[in-house]
């Protein structure tokens, strides 16, 4: 038998970095919504004995073998159930994109291997103390709702965020961002005072205010600013999307991909045809649910 594991995306509809914690980690402010496309897909079967074997169609696991595989070994070391387990990935969310594809993936894997340990099965809270071992955005995507995100990415906080009026567009440029080098660079940037400080926030402005309960949300991202001085490109993908009228459009995560969002679908359509011919691979959802004009 297979499995057939989906493991979607997430955009940051908001993201600021509020400060830099003694052990070097920065702390956050993020409104993390998840996607059903682009997804990656998990074909798992179980196989003899005991132990992981894994396969990718991209030419290089890299990172994702490495978080499949610690996932893998962290639930074994905890729960005790170690099963044989082969697993195919078909990767579609481009890595360095700001998406959280690994950490999805992880999040899918760890599911399926809980709704299986019977007895050795861990509790909510259990699973997701494990999930935050193999990296900040993994307990997320163990429960897949909106959530204001805090700290350095591992308070998780649900929220009612209802984009059932847009449809969400997401554009995928083949460009890389290091996440450790985009953070990097804003420590630099901010230490030299080229980093523009965040606006002092009352409640009636509260990032929850201006995304929840105001059309169209109003988002931000810090890392813009950073990212588009060394990526003069990605500055010219926006402005691309934004001649096609987006009611709101923002990087997602520490780049390279970009969130809009269209009251119209007719726009978002005309706007996926210019970046598909610009190269830029696009996907598209309205209320939860993938539209037809993906690339």
């Amino acid at each position: 038998m297979v499995w057939k594991l989906r493991a979607g995306c997430k955009v940051n509809l908001y993201l600021d970095i509020v400060g830099v914690r003694e052990d070097g980690y920065h702390e956050i402010e993020s409104l993390f919504y998840p996607l059903p496309a682009p997804c990656d897909i998990l074909d798992v079967r179980l196989s003899g004995g005991q132990g992981l074997r894994l396969s990718c169609s991209a030419s290089d696991l890299g990172a994702e073998e490495n978080i499949l595989s610690r996932a893998y070994q962290k639930f074994a070391d905890v729960t005790g159930f170690a099963p044989g387990v082969s697993v195919h990935l078909h990767k579609n969310i481009p890595m360095g994109a700001g998406l959280g594809g690994g950490s999805s993936d992880a999040a899918a894997f760890l599911s399926w291997l809980n709704a299986r340990a019977g007895e050795h099965a861990l509790a909510r809270g259990e699973l997701a103390r494990l999930a935050l071992m193999l990296g900040a955005d993994v307990p997320f995507f163990l429960g897949n709702v909106p959530a204001w995100v805090t700290g350095i990415g591992e308070k998780l906080e649900p929220v009612a965020c209802d984009l059932a009026d847009y449809t969400l567009l997401v554009v995928c440029p083949a460009v890389h961002v290091n996440t450790k080098w985009a953070y990097r660079r804003w420590d630099e940037m901010r230490a030299n005072g080229s980093v523009r400080p965040r606006k002092e926030l009352t409640p009636e402005n509260s990032p929850i205010m201006s995304l929840c309960f105001t059309k169209p949300p109003k988002l931000w991202n810090g890392f813009e600013e950073v990212v588009f001085h060394e990526f003069p490109t990605l500055y010219e993908v926006k402005k691309q999307i934004l001649n096609h009228f987006p009611d709101a459009c923002v990087m997602s995560g520490s780049g390279s991909s970009f969130v809009a969002l269209f009251s119209s679908v007719e726009c978002a359509s005309r706007c996926a045809g210019a970046m598909r011919a610009m190269g830029h691979a696009c996907h598209a959802s309205r209320s939860g649910e993938p539209l037809g004009f993906d690339s």
